[in-house]
């Protein structure tokens, strides 16, 4: 008997994987579906010895990465996407596999059967760290419009990015504002996570322009960012070990 876990947060895209692994094998135990970063982080804390795990890659403006990060799953994982991204064969040539949505049965059914046929030895889940970082090529600029010049923004000139108000906005080292053509689970996704850390919804921040780092209560941290006139910017205690690694990397 197999135990497997779905990490979804669309209800009927949960629902219609559980009942085509039920197809696969009636005997299977399914847990979830867990919808956020944070559900994932404190299910994989309680528990880590699934057999196997059904992810979709981007929860709400996060990436699962996120979660992974901080808790590395024990076993094979099989990503699920509505988007045909970089990845793919990455994911493949690695021993996981990667479904696009809708969801195909018989794929599925090949899937399963390649995450249940590696040794333990073999198991990919050590190599999820290194893929989210290492398979891709990141931005070096971003096209911005600034009245009516279109500006190429040099992303190591960007001292922190904030949403405010369904715009995001890009801060440059020397205080200038540029509003991005894109979503905040985009830019994280885009830019090199060693040099930028999404601090929480409303904050993604260069590591060189960290100013202060203060504990704040119940495990969580408080930040300060050069030219950031906002209030300490907070980070959850979900995601302050997080943000501890990537500083002291």
């Amino acid at each position: 008997m197999h135990k497997i876990l779905i990490i979804e947060d669309e209800p009927l895209n949960a629902s219609r994987i559980k009942r085509l692994l039920l197809d696969i094998d009636d005997t299977i135990e399914v847990y979830g579906p867990a919808k956020s970063i944070e559900e994932v982080v404190e299910i994989l804390n309680i528990d880590n010895n699934y057999d196997l795990i059904l992810s979709d890659i981007r929860l709400s403006e996060h990436l699962v990465f996120e979660a992974f990060h901080e808790v590395m799953p024990k076993c094979p994982v099989i990503f699920t996407t509505a988007y045909e991204e970089y990845a793919i064969k990455a994911f493949r040539n690695n021993g996981i596999d990667y479904l696009l949505k809708p969801i195909d049965a018989d794929e599925l059914l090949v899937a399963y059967k390649k995450a249940f046929s590696v040794t333990p030895s073999e198991s990919t889940a050590p190599n999820l760290q290194s893929l989210s970082y290492d398979m891709k090529c990141y931005r070096t600029r971003i096209l911005v419009c600034k009245g009516d010049e279109l500006i190429p923004l040099k992303v190591s000139d960007i001292s922190y990015i904030h949403t405010e108000n369904n715009n995001v906005i890009a801060f440059s080292l020397s205080g200038t504002r540029y509003q991005l053509p894109l979503t905040m689970a985009e830019l994280e996704d885009m830019l090199n996570p060693d040099m930028f850390f999404r601090l929480n919804r409303q904050y993604i921040a260069n590591a060189e322009s960290i100013l202060k780092i203060s504990l704040y209560f119940n495990s969580k941290l408080c930040v300060r960012i050069k030219g950031c006139d906002d209030n300490p910017i907070i980070v959850s205690k979900e995601k302050s070990a997080g943000f501890r690694n990537w500083l002291n990397r």
